[in-house]
């Protein structure tokens, strides 16, 4: 597959387990995961442990299946259940936990749908990690490794490390958070991924901004940052092997020396090393004229940042401070250091919004291109989906009809100053909020929608038979009703923000509307 491995195992002892890490899609889109190759990577460095990656395009693999103890599974998007269960399919694994016996592999997995509400899926795993998986995995092989327990009393001695959740015995659980980040680095590269020969580095983990719709403000908490020595560090390492570098983090630009990062890669561009450097989306008010100059020299023409909501009224609502003279101010530094547009990223639909908030979104780019003509303006917009763990956990979510309006409405207002906007699917975005919110009543339902191809129309046509059989509420009661402050089905969940705390933000923040 033309992979480099940037790490050694050094292991000593004969195989004791064997391990499957499974992402639930085709392989190109794996190996760009950098959270997948973390955990493969910290199981395939345990002492007795022989781990093997495979995907939904997997052909052919090292370890037999009757081989296997043991499947992880990476977890980071509602619909990765078809991935997941188009690969147990496969392998003539059970579908649920129930349904196994001592012979069929524990399945388990972890990643942020898991971390905020894994009750959807939740039978169909063994047990799940809730929060940073550096503190669990040892612990977790530890168990695993005991051949003097059963399935069961392995299940049981797993409740007791934190972050580990067992659906079979509704243990209460606790998120388990890393306090020292480490700085973690793609592990093996190729050229066969979506990001290409990308060296990815996490530069920090969490985000302090704390908008009420994020599920990363929430559930990555408290904000970390990796040392500048450690970053540095892991550049170098990368640029043994490639010249293309991607830095990781939801508030890169607030990391205390973000600066001196920036000029250390300026340094080696000065000095005449061809050097690509990607960020993630930037922030509008913390963005340094030396982060723009790193990107500029460093091949970017283009950036991201993520606006959220047009106007200033709607984005105090949403937590998020950022003002329109925050905005216009970033496009002036950009257009100084020669960017040549601007990527922007906009939730329509968020709670309390109004058509004179979509407007402002048009006439904020507006000003922007009357001002800049040649600066090009890339607006996208997805639909709010309200997220376990966040203040908006409780919002109500208009009906797919009053959002598709809005989605043309921004479409054609757009068009009329020479900006095309971008959308997304809005009857998506219905089935993702249905998801995020959902119970274990959902379990059959998924598995079924699975069956018949796992479709729009396989979510559409099979909840209209669920829903006529009376095996499910009405899905407007996950998906678009306000939900009831003491009836969340994630409460077992311990977060670093308790129920209490964000109950009275949404309060808080829809009376300041």
């Amino acid at each position: 597959m033309g992979e480099v491995f940037l790490y050694q195992t050094n292991k000593t002892q004969e195989t004791k387990i064997n391990v499957w890490c499974a992402f639930p899609t085709v392989y190109n889109f794996g190996m760009s995961s950098l959270g997948f190759l973390t955990v493969f990577k910290m199981i395939d460095c345990i002492e007795g442990v022989y781990a093997e990656r495979i995907f939904t395009d997997t052909e052919k693999t090292q370890i037999k299946p009757e081989n296997v103890d043991l499947i992880s599974f990476s977890f980071s998007f509602e619909v990765d259940f078809l991935g997941m269960l188009s690969i147990l399919e496969k392998y003539n694994i059970p579908f649920l936990a129930q349904d196994r016996d001592e012979r069929t592999p524990l399945i388990f997995a972890g990643g942020p749908v898991l971390t905020a509400n894994p009750e959807p899926y939740a039978k169909m795993f063994d047990f799940i990690m809730v929060g940073d998986a550096e503190p669990m995995i040892n612990q977790i092989f530890d168990v695993i490794k005991n051949d003097d327990l059963s399935k069961r009393e392995k299940l049981e001695a797993l409740t007791k490390i934190e972050g580990v959740y067992v659906p079979s015995l509704k243990n209460k659980v606790k998120k388990a958070t890393v306090q020292k980040l480490s700085c973690v680095s793609t592990p093996i590269l190729t050229e066969n991924c979506f990001f290409a020969n990308t060296f990815i580095i996490e530069v920090e983990r969490g985000c302090s901004q704390s908008c009420a719709f994020c599920l990363t403000s929430f559930i990555n908490r408290p904000v970390r940052f990796c040392s500048y020595e450690e970053i540095i560090e892991k550049i170098e390492l990368g640029l043994k092997y490639t010249n293309k570098i991607a830095l990781l983090g939801a508030l890169i630009c607030a990391h205390p020396r973000i600066d001196d990062i920036c000029q250390y890669i300026i340094d080696k561009v000065d000095s005449g090393m061809e050097l690509e450097v990607t960020v993630s989306s930037l922030r509008a008010d913390y963005v340094s004229d030396k982060t723009l100059e790193m990107l500029r020299k460093c091949g970017q023409r283009t950036a991201t940042i993520a606006i959220e909501a047009g106007s200033d009224r709607l984005r105090k609502v949403i937590n998020k401070q950022l003002t329109k003279q925050d905005i216009l101010g970033v496009v002036d530094k950009m257009v100084a250091h020669g960017f040549s547009g601007l990527k922007m990223y906009g939730i329509l639909g968020l709670p309390t919004e109004t058509y004179e908030d979509l407007d402002a979104f048009v006439d904020l780019c507006k000003e922007i291109k009357q001002k800049y003509k040649t600066f090009n303006l890339i607006p996208s917009f997805s639909t709010f989906v309200p997220k376990a763990h966040t203040p908006f956990q409780y919002a109500k979510r208009e009906d797919t009809k009053a959002l598709e309006k809005k989605n043309e409405y921004i479409k054609k207002q757009f068009a009329k100053i020479g900006v095309k906007a971008r959308t997304g699917s809005v009857k998506w975005d219905y089935i993702q909020s249905l998801l995020s919110r959902g119970d274990d009543k959902l379990t059959p339902y998924l598995i079924e929608v699975y069956k018949q191809g796992g479709s729009l129309g396989a979510f559409k046509s099979v909840y209209k038979e669920f829903f006529e059989a009376k095996k499910l509420p009405c899905s407007d009661k996950y998906a678009l009703n306000e939900q009831n402050f003491e009836d969340l089905v994630w409460d077992f969940i311990e977060h670093s923000r308790d129920e209490k705390f964000l109950k009275a933000e949404y309060e808080r923040l829809l009376a300041g509307c």
